[in-house]
Formats: structure tokens, sequence, C-alpha cells
């Protein structure tokens, strides 16, 4: 299936940090997760290890599996949680490969406020896809890529979270927007919801409160 058109149009829609998200998606020779014990910092952020990772999603069951539905990291470091989960769904699709597995991607989100942690974590997220592919030998379009970096761009996000503020009286979690929020300007995010099937590909953005 040739994607370029819906591509297309999602990046005349980019504004120039997105543009630049865009572009700095690669492809790694491996996966590069702290996690496994590669690249890890100088010892003031913890990263969850492979084992923990694995028992607490499989604690949550199948239902982590169903792309049908949201998953939220809030704390997403280089992508321990959303690559673990994402393989996880990929390895259940049996026909349809392109399609299901945009969907299984654009139903995972990511937050991170290390700027250098989020921008690895989307190559990572982009170097699985790609591995996986080539080791299924699963024949994709080249267009299929692009589409891939479009919902990593949109999905997996520099934000934070805070619950410090209060909003109408009650106290609720909200993430909000970097660079802003580094000064002190809170800017609530709004999160991208796509539409994918066979005939269109789209995405909107729409306001989320966490109570």
């Amino acid at each position: 299936m040739d994607f370029t058109p819906f591509v297309e149009q999602i990046k005349s829609k980019y504004k120039k940090k997105q543009q630049k998200t865009f572009d700095a998606i690669e492809c790694f020779d491996s996966l590069q997760l702290a996690s496994l014990g590669s690249n890890d910092t100088e010892g003031y952020q913890v990263f969850t290890p492979e084992f923990i990772v694995k028992q607490m999603t499989e604690a949550i069951g199948d239902e982590i599996l169903d792309f049908s539905k949201n998953v939220l990291e809030p704390t997403s470091g280089d992508g321990a949680f959303t690559t673990y989960i994402l393989r996880k769904r990929l390895e259940t699709i049996e026909d349809n490969f392109e399609i299901d597995s945009l969907k299984a991607l654009a139903t995972i989100y990511s937050i991170e406020m290390d700027k250098d942690l989020i921008v690895k974590q989307r190559s990572n997220i982009f170097t699985l896809i790609k591995m996986f592919v080539a080791e299924r030998k699963i024949d994709v379009d080249p267009s299929y890529f692009d589409m891939i970096k479009c919902i990593i761009t949109s999905n997996f996000l520099w934000a934070m979270f805070n619950s410090y503020f209060p909003i109408g009286g009650f106290i609720i979690d909200v993430a909000y927007k970097m660079p802003n929020a580094e000064k002190k300007d809170y800017r609530a995010l709004d999160f991208p919801v796509w539409s994918i099937s066979k005939e269109n590909i789209s995405v909107h953005e729409e306001g989320v409160e966490i109570w």
C-alpha cells in the first residue's frame, strides 16, 4: 500500500518543530536501551530493568495487546516499556501487517521530560519496527516507514506531568508542553487521535484531563 498521499497530507500541517522531530528519527544498528545495560547516564536517573518491564506488562494481561485500547507511558525514558509493548503487539498480527501495525503504534502514547531521552526513544521505536520487518521478511511499501515516522512524531512527546496546579477548584494531572513548562509557562498538551484504515489515515488533536 502506498502511504505517500497520507504522509504528505499530515506533513503539510507540520510546524518547524514537528518537521525537525520527523527528520531526527533514525534507525540504530540495534535497540539502545539503558534498561538493557547500554548507554546509561551518569547515574542520576533510574531505568527500569528489562525483567521488571516484562513482569509489569504481563501482570496487566492480554488487554495490553489490544491495540484498540490506548496505552500511556508518562515517564518513558528511552522506551523500555513502549518498545516492549509495541513488539508484543506486533507479534499478534497475522494478516494486513501494514495497517494493523500502524494501529498498534498509534494507540501508544509516550511522555518524557528529558529531551535527549525522548529523541532516543523515538529512534528506538523506529529501529524496533524496521528490525521486526526485516526479521520476519515482511513486505512493506517504502512509504510505510515515513508513515511510521509521522505517528512517532505525533505520539512520542517531549512534555511533563504536573499535579500541583489547581484548575477549577480541583487538583488534576495535566500534561504540559516542553520547553514551555521549563519556563513555568504551563500549557496543557493536546493528544493526537488517529483514524487508520486502508481508505484513509488522518489525525486530529484532543485536549485530555487525567483525574
